[in-house]
């Protein structure tokens, strides 16, 4: 049955403000308005009445939004209707000092229990990585969780610490950055990834991933990590992780760093770790292997690739997959 020009008006009400829905006449209140009404905006659902909340109308809610989920009877919920709201699923995000971005509600609450399963999980987390905050720990899968930090490595506070391994660590720290506010000169307060990490799991590997994406992650890195060898590492990765090395190590980090270009071997090892770390190799032993292996690891260190040597890298590069690098000091351009 066609919709009457005054239904059209209100659904046309809906569609610019949901809670509309609650003013519309009685006489308009037909089983099509309502499923035009859920189309318009699926939280429209709150004021359909209970016994015509059927399937179609429900699906059709949680189809164009799925926070329209917290209206739908438990009896008409199941696996697919669930996994159709997570492809609709939005977030509140609590904006506090040390809590930006972390999600306060999300869709998936709103599923019974029995309901939660990885299928769900998975393509709610998949949709926003938040969302592993409302996943019960026993369907949180290596999978699940994985999903989740290659958006954020902050989630890596959702994963009880006995599902964390060093190389989920590693993938989270990779999508890490620090956050903090200081105020007079006093820092209120400091947060990153690596703070999720159990203690037993703050490898060199971790830390170094950490410190590659972001400098000020070496706040958090374990004071017993903070050696010779691993202050040339991180500096390797990330140059600016230089300002944080202790003062007792910089001068013999230094020379260490000064030496680590010293041979092409050596210049080598250091670029196939940080694609970037081209741009420290001295002129004369930027061969064309070296800076291929450079390129390779991180497509933006072409900035640093000598223009006499730019055909044989290009060439050498058909056919090659090229990374976007690990780490923070990438520019963000695509130059092959």
């Amino acid at each position: 049955m066609a919709l009457s020009s005054e239904q059209v008006k209100w659904l046309k009400k809906i569609k610019s403000n949901y809670e509309n829905a609650q003013k519309v006449p009685a006489e308009l209140l037909t089983d099509e308005f309502y499923l035009a009404a859920v189309q318009q905006d699926g939280r429209a659902l709150a004021s359909v009445p209970e016994a015509l909340k059927t399937e179609a109308v429900c699906l059709a809610a949680v189809q164009q939004d799925g926070r329209a989920l917290a209206s739908v009877p438990e009896a008409l919920m199941t696996e697919t209707l669930c996994i159709e709201a997570m492809k609709k699923s939005h977030f509140s995000y609590s904006t506090g000092p040390g809590h930006m971005g972390m999600s306060t509600s999300h869709p998936l609450q709103y599923v019974p229990d029995a309901l939660k399963t990885e299928a769900v999980c998975l393509v709610a987390v998949q949709k926003n990585g938040g969302a592993l905050a409302f996943v019960p720990d026993a369907v949180k899968t290596e999978a699940v969780c994985l999903a989740a930090v290659e958006q954020n490595g902050d989630y890596l506070q959702y994963i009880p610490d006995a599902a964390k391994t060093e190389a989920l660590c590693i993938e989270a720290m990779k999508h890490s950055i620090y956050s903090g506010r200081s105020y007079m000169g006093q820092t209120l307060y400091s947060k990153h990834a690596l703070q999720y990490v159990p203690e037993a799991l703050k490898t060199e590997a971790v830390c170094l991933a950490a410190v590659q994406q972001d400098r000020y992650a070496f706040e958090f890195v374990p004071e017993a990590l903070k050696t010779e060898a691993f202050c040339l590492a991180a500096m390797i990765r990330n140059y600016g992780a230089h300002e944080h090395i202790p003062e007792g190590l910089k001068a013999s980090v230094d020379a260490a760093f000064k030496n680590a270009f010293a041979t092409e071997a050596l210049c080598l090892a250091a670029v196939r770790q940080n694609g970037m770390a081209l741009q420290y190799v001295p002129d004369a032993l930027k061969t064309e292997a070296v800076c291929l292996a450079a390129v390779q690891e991180n497509n933006n260190a072409q900035l640093y690739v000598p223009a006499a040597l730019w055909a044989k890298v290009r060439a050498a590069m058909n056919g090659t997959a090229i990374s976007s690098g690990s780490g923070g000091s990438g520019y963000g351009v695509d130059l092959i």
